[in-house]
């Protein structure tokens, strides 16, 4: 407490006079827990483009094919690492109505280590943001160098055994 305040008369900052918060609840994500199934997908998702890019190809009656979506965006930027080039890569999706009602994007950081394999690591975070404050990182990072990271045009077109190092 400052001098300026006299020692009767209560705070009106976020704390009280006792030191403890004024308020007791909050809504925030952090009572809320992710979509599992989401998040999944969203590695998924990354590997399998990956794996086409490099030109494999995939058993696609593997049960974890089903969870390939489409409505995952991502970018990417070439990216120098420990141990040669490799790309970052930050993927998108919807994480459906948060605790305020608003909807949520969520947003995974993964790290491609050498675009010569597939190699792929995603990051053990995933980050839920509103859909303007979303939708404000996507531009920055555009604007920063990264540029789309395709899509997967045709799932059913991928035949054949996942690499070891995906699974």
């Amino acid at each position: 407490m400052s001098l300026l305040n006299p020692p009767n008369v209560r705070l009106t900052a976020t704390l009280s006079s006792k030191g403890v918060p004024a308020f007791s609840a909050v809504n925030t994500m952090m009572n809320q827990p992710l979509n599992q199934e989401t998040i999944d997908s969203m590695d998924v998702t990354v590997k399998l483009l990956i794996v086409k890019k490099l030109g494999h190809t995939i058993d696609t009656s593997q049960g974890h094919i089903d969870l390939f979506s489409d409505n995952i965006h991502m970018v990417a930027v070439d990216k120098e690492f420990k141990y040669g080039k490799g790309k970052e890569i930050i993927a998108f999706a919807d994480g459906g109505k948060g605790t305020t009602g608003k909807d949520l994007k969520y947003v995974k950081f993964f790290y491609w280590y050498d675009t010569a394999k597939p190699n792929v690591k995603g990051s053990d975070k995933t980050y839920s943001y509103s859909v303007e404050k979303a939708r404000n990182f996507w531009n920055n990072k555009v604007a920063e160098g990264y540029t789309r990271f395709d899509v997967l045009p045709e799932v059913n077109e991928i035949t054949g055994p996942i690499p070891p190092e995906l699974e």
